[in-house]
């Protein structure tokens, strides 16, 4: 948020920058109020393309066969131009070339979830899916798995094929 900030003054300072220069080549005759005018409409823009700018921008930073499972979308009063195209405020992500198998012939899978919040320090959740049960389990580094390669102990977060994860997932594999 920092850098919004820091982005936002420059915006606003080159939008100043360019209002001054008009107002020179036209001798004058444009009014100093141009130069706020300018500077505001500058970091507007300025702050709007970031925004905008910021879902492709991740996506660039994933493994390149990365799967976007679900986007979280922001719209907001303050924000009027979100209702005509809103922004991509937050998603999940995951790489099927960093899914793994737990037992060879099982269809449990572990996934790295990847979850991008805009202003938020990126998360790496490791997920595991049971695509012959159609279940999805958050695991942890003490979880057990039985000798067919399930979890043990794990009740079930997501089930069936309204949970964005399962079907992407089985999908993939």
């Amino acid at each position: 948020m920092f850098w919004t900030l820091i982005a936002a003054v420059f915006s606003g300072l080159a939008g100043a920058g360019i209002a001054m220069a008009l107002r020179k080549l036209s001798g004058n005759r444009l009014p100093k109020g141009i130069m706020p005018v300018f500077a505001g409409i500058a970091m507007i823009a300025g702050t709007v393309a970031q925004e905008y700018s910021w879902f492709p921008n991740n996506l660039d930073d994933l493994p390149p066969d990365a799967v976007v499972l679900s986007t979280r979308e922001q719209q907001a009063v303050y924000q009027p131009w979100t209702y005509v195209q809103p922004w991509v405020r937050g998603f999940i992500a995951f790489a099927p070339s960093e899914t793994v198998e737990t037992m060879e012939g099982s269809e449990v899978y572990v996934i790295q979830a990847h979850i991008r919040e805009r202003w938020q320090p990126a998360i790496i959740r490791p997920v595991l899916v049971d695509c012959a049960r159609e279940l999805r389990f958050d695991i942890a580094a003490d979880t057990t798995f039985d000798d067919e390669g399930r979890p043990e102990g794990l009740s079930p977060v997501g089930d069936g094929p309204d949970d964005p994860v399962i079907p992407s997932v089985c999908a993939a594999s």
